[in-house]
This record gives structure tokens, sequence and C-alpha cells, in this order.
């Protein structure tokens, strides 16, 4: 992650799960601007 605090992982988990979902919105939104 960016910041480097001492965070439980569940923290991080959830973290990477919204940065994935993240990614997965943007890829539908430029698809779907696009095509």
């Amino acid at each position: 992650a960016f910041i480097d605090l001492p965070t439980p992982s569940n923290i991080s988990s959830w973290w990477n799960f919204g940065s994935l979902l993240g990614l997965c919105l943007i890829m539908q939104i430029l698809t779907g601007l696009f095509l």
C-alpha cells in the first residue's frame, strides 16, 4: 500500500480487494466508452 503504517492484515486485504474492484470498474467504463 501507499501508507506504511502498522495496520491489521484485514485492512490490507480489503484494500487489495477494493483496488481490484476499482480496476474492473475502470476497465468496464473504458471499454464502454470506446466500444
